[in-house]
């Protein structure tokens, strides 16, 4: 018997604000549909959205994709609401996704723990709160992963580490976790041609990320000062997550040369995506820490050469095998890179896209990873309650 699999995100198509999580979700559930039913909860409106999607009845369930899902309305995501959905739906296991969520992580745990939820399997992915953020909230962190231990909140369950970083960051965090290392699934990768041309002494970069700290959007602009020679076009797309953040990066913007010309393009829908990656020829992007990456993934995908920080990220292999990848302290070492591709002519921009295309190829046959999925998922655990 096909076993039911329910996932619990604070977002699902057809959102996109809240970034990576969702991707991975949806692309998990297209690729082990033959295997699993799956089933979805989240919540009735896109991350930081007044009013719920349109096209999606709220409170029942949906045929999204592969995937039956439960639209809640903000009423029903309490105690209350979520022991009612969940003890009326059949499922053999529970994959919780966000360690520090509070709705849609914290709540079905803590009825796991006054013994209002059914025994069942629980898989739990940190989808990368364990990397990055700032000192501030590393304080507020810390002490609740110190609570929570007190509490037993995240005993007896499975953790999913999406690479062998976050897998380390687990086991400082919680030692005695049983954990295993499986990547993030991608979408079908379908080879696409060079769309933009390349020029010496040019360079169009692109940033596509939510627009607060973590993604390190000010570092990035603060590179672009040291950048003084050549016409350089950076483009900045993404959801304004932090306003007094958005005012720092500001102030950098107005600093810059004359050579650097910047634009905020606003925010953009998931399926934009590709065809915006195809019109640049660099996505500039020193994250603080990313436990995948969805979005550096397509940006390979679409011929975009991605310039990225080294040591957190699942992708250092990918300098020099057509992009590059620079340590976040070295800050000259990024404005190098950048020197290089606004040298470079049409062919030997080319190139490096012909190595970029051999690269994606090569890391995204997932096979092996599908199948590990399904004896991860069909694995009878015995640590519940």
């Amino acid at each position: 018997m096909r076993k039911k699999i329910l996932i619990l995100n604070g977002q699902y198509a057809p959102g996109y604000k809240g970034g990576g999580p969702i991707q991975s979700c949806m692309n998990m559930v297209e690729n082990l549909a033959n295997q699993f039913d799956f089933y979805v909860l989240c919540a009735d409106r896109d991350y930081r959205c007044d009013q719920p999607y349109s096209n999606i009845e709220i409170n029942t369930w949906n045929r999204i994709g592969n995937a039956q899902v439960f639209y809640m309305s903000p009423d029903m995501q309490n105690l209350r609401g979520f022991k009612k959905i969940l003890g009326e739906t059949e499922f053999d296991l529970l994959y919780l996704n966000g360690f520090y969520s509070p709705i849609y992580t914290i709540i079905p745990l803590l009825l796991r723990r006054i013994g209002r939820l059914k025994k069942c399997k629980v898989i739990l992915t940190p989808r990368g709160d364990f990397t990055g953020g700032t000192e501030n909230k590393k304080v507020k962190k810390y002490s609740y992963i110190y609570l929570s231990r007190m509490i037993g909140l995240y005993s007896n369950l499975i953790w999913h580490a999406t690479s062998e970083l976050e897998g380390r960051d687990i086991k400082r965090k919680f030692p005695n976790a049983e954990t295993f290392v499986i990547p993030n699934l991608p979408t079908k990768y379908v080879p696409k041609e060079l769309y933009i041309k390349k020029s010496v002494g040019e360079i169009k970069l692109v940033f596509i990320s939510r627009i607060f700290p973590k993604k390190n959007l000010k570092y990035a602009l603060e590179i672009l000062k040291g950048i003084t020679n050549g016409k350089v076009i950076f483009d900045i797309y993404g959801p304004m997550e932090d306003a007094t953040y958005w005012d720092e990066c500001q102030k950098v913007i107005d600093e810059l040369p004359p050579n650097i010309i910047v634009t905020y393009k606003g925010e953009i829908v998931h399926n934009e995506i590709p065809f915006v990656f195809q019109q640049y020829h660099a996505f500039l992007f020193p994250t603080l820490g990313e436990n995948y990456g969805h979005v550096i993934v397509e940006s390979m995908m679409n011929n975009c050469l991605v310039i990225l920080s080294q040591g957190v990220t699942p992708w250092d292999d990918y300098n020099e095998n057509g992009g590059f990848v620079e340590k976040l302290s070295n800050k000259a070492g990024f404005q190098e890179i950048i020197n290089k591709v606004i040298r470079l002519d049409e062919q030997g921009f080319r190139e490096l896209v012909e190595l970029n295309k051999l690269y994606v190829t090569r890391k995204i046959d997932c096979q092996k990873d599908i199948e590990k999925y399904i004896d991860y998922f069909d694995m009878e655990y015995e640590g519940l309650g």
